[in-house]
């Protein structure tokens, strides 16, 4: 069987003060090349500032989405969160791609902001804790979410 088309969205979180983390995603394939980076306010868990460049879109028109970012400026990464981005940054004035981007990286954020909940940060003290410990750690933000944090 001949692949037909490839597509790879990558995520990274980095920390940028003791206040705010830095997401960057980004989508590459053979007609894309799209990167988003927002700031997250710990604190609050809301997007401090965000910003998209769209390096390589099929269509020109295309380009023109890249300036409703700012319309999720202040949305709190929570549950809800991705019907929020897909209403502000898609559908006829927005871009599909831009919205799949950002759904992908607020799971991941999701996921990351429990980490710093529980303690994990630029010095990862899940190594000095053993597995149970680890998994009891953050079973209050992961309950019945997954095989692993499953309750009983």
């Amino acid at each position: 069987m001949n692949d037909i088309y490839e597509r790879n969205i990558n995520i990274r979180l980095r920390q940028l003060d003791a206040q705010t983390v830095v997401l960057a995603a980004s989508l590459l394939d053979l007609h894309h090349s799209i990167s988003i980076e927002i700031k997250i306010d710990l604190s609050t868990q809301r997007i401090a500032d965000a910003g998209v460049k769209m390096m390589r879109v099929p269509y020109t028109p295309c380009a023109m989405a890249a300036v409703n970012i700012e319309k999720i400026i202040g949305f709190r990464i929570e549950r809800g969160v991705n019907k929020k981005i897909a209403d502000a940054l898609g559908h006829a004035a927005g871009c599909t791609h831009v919205v799949e981007i950002l759904q992908n990286a607020m799971r991941f954020a999701a996921s990351m902001l429990i980490g710093v909940k529980a303690g994990y940060g630029t010095h990862d003290k899940r190594k000095k804790l053993s597995e149970e410990e680890r998994i009891a750690k953050v079973m209050p933000y992961l309950k019945n979410s997954c095989i692993v944090f499953k309750e009983g």
